[in-house]
């Protein structure tokens, strides 16, 4: 991941901190997309509990590929959109 500028991309910023270790980024970006993935997810799955869980997997993951993420390619919302779609659509399908 290339350097980014904390002030005009936060997400970006946040991203680049998880790649290096930093749990504390994880649950930073969390707070700022928790809302719309979970609004996603149960829209997918229509179980609270489900959804929330799909959530927490969906940014587990995103901390862990965070290192191959590249700023440019896509905003950091697709991405955890993306994430949690592929998350939520493979737990509906084994439900």
């Amino acid at each position: 991941m290339t350097a980014v500028d904390p002030e005009l991309h936060p997400d970006y910023w946040l991203v680049a901190r998880m790649a290096a270790g930093e749990v504390t980024a994880l649950d930073e970006l969390r707070e700022r997309h928790e809302r719309t993935t979970y609004a996603l997810a149960y829209s997918i799955l229509m179980d609270p509990v489900r959804a929330e869980h799909t959530v927490s997997e969906a940014f587990l993951e995103a901390f862990r590929l965070a290192a191959g993420f590249a700023p440019g390619d896509v905003t950091v919302l697709a991405w955890l959109t993306r994430l949690t779609r592929q998350r939520a659509e493979a737990v509906a399908a084994h439900s």
